[in-house]
């Protein structure tokens, strides 16, 4: 058997060092500010790697990043379905709907990342929509995984998957005060707007974690079999 748990941590620490390590190469050769983007909001994480050569990096991790991730998926959705067969709170649909959804978030994130720096309306057409399945689906595959936690497995329920529950009450609050200022002051909000985006891709990346420390406490649980169980 083959221990899958490097899955987990890919999907949570490779986007986080590819995103600031494009930044950095932005930055050294002047294609964004150096600054606090968390904070500043000085440049959005689209504008890091639209350009050559910090676009070569960012295309070079951010692919894989989405194959990484939709493993994740793949692996938790065999794994609930593997311990949660006999359970009688287990849901084929929810396990299922998780699956889904993170494979459009991580096709999101392809199609995002594939047009990025590319001219014209059409192409920032894509943008936008790529954007929005990865950030939206991603987070509601995080729910249901969330969900599935809590009812299948309560002896896991401790410090991560409370966590995880805590990053997404967070990632939820973080949306909807986004929305409220842009309703209330759209031309402040533009302001703010990207360091938001940073926020929230590092409240996404930090569920990710969370969901390697919860395969971790689980042990043998996760393995990869010859069959192709998880």
């Amino acid at each position: 058997m083959m221990n899958v748990r490097f899955i987990a941590l890919l999907a949570a620490l490779l986007p986080f060092f590819a995103v600031h390590g494009t930044y950095l190469v932005a930055a050294s050769y002047g294609l964004v500010e150096w600054c606090n983007p968390y904070i500043d909001s000085c440049t959005s994480i689209s504008a890091t790697g639209r350009h050559p050569p910090a676009s070569y990096l960012f295309r070079a991790t951010m692919l894989p990043c989405a194959v990484i991730m939709m493993a994740y998926w793949w692996l938790n959705h065999g794994w609930l379905k593997d311990t949660g067969a006999d359970h009688p709170r287990y849901r084929p649909g929810t396990n299922n709907a998780m699956l889904m959804l993170g494979i459009i978030a991580g096709l999101g994130l392809i199609l995002y990342v594939t047009v990025l720096g590319e001219h014209g309306n059409i192409w920032a057409r894509q943008r936008r929509i790529g954007t929005a399945l990865f950030f939206s689906f991603t987070y509601l595959s995080q729910l249901l995984l969330l969900l599935q936690l809590r009812r299948l497995k309560p002896v896991l329920a401790g410090v991560f998957v409370n966590a995880m529950l805590i990053v997404c009450v967070v990632l939820i609050a973080v949306g909807v005060i986004t929305l409220v200022l842009d309703a209330w002051n759209e031309d402040w909000y533009n302001g703010v707007e990207d360091a938001f985006e940073w926020v929230l891709a590092l409240l996404l990346q930090v569920n990710f974690l969370l969901g390697y420390f919860v395969w971790k406490r689980a042990g043998l649980a996760l393995s990869a079999r010859d069959h192709g169980d998880a």
